[in-house]
């Protein structure tokens, strides 16, 4: 008698479940079949991209070690040549040698003074260059015979 009475409760749950759950529209499965086609084209379109942005981005890391690789084979030859040790630079002087780039204080030392002497250069040539364009334009007004523009007539 229990188990009929088991049985009869167990019975009576699977029956209030499926008559509780509907099945969907057939145009809820259409509209849900073509979103999910959609979905999976948009996922395959998505993975197509990554797996030709990877492509390109190992090519340009093969360029990039390639370059490193010729740039170091360069300077270990520039070493070699110059006779300048395993550690670039240094040396057991604060002065550079014959082979040794100058250091940064005295690169912005000497960019500081042509930068200084060609300004001047440049401020005097313009100057020379603005009075001869004043000198022409006075001689111009005094050929025509017009008074000198004003200021906010020019």
């Amino acid at each position: 008698m229990r188990k009929m009475v088991s049985l009869t409760a167990a019975l009576a749950v699977l029956l209030l479940a499926l008559c509780g759950c509907n099945p969907p529209a057939p145009e809820e499965n259409r509209t849900n079949a073509a979103r999910i086609d959609a979905l999976e084209a948009e996922v395959q379109a998505l993975r197509r991209d990554e797996a030709a942005r990877d492509k390109r981005f190992a090519d340009e890391l093969a360029r990039v070690r390639e370059s490193l690789e010729s740039i170091r084979a360069l300077l270990e030859i520039d070493r070699a040549r110059t006779g300048v040790g395993d550690a670039p630079g240094k040396s057991d002087t604060d002065e550079p040698g014959p082979g040794e780039p100058p250091s940064d204080e005295e690169l912005d030392a000497k960019a500081k003074t042509f930068v200084g002497e060609n300004l001047d250069r440049l401020l005097d040539l313009t100057r020379k260059l603005l009075d001869r364009m004043e000198s022409e334009l006075d001689d111009k007004l005094k050929e025509t015979g017009e008074p000198p523009a004003e200021g906010h007539e020019i």
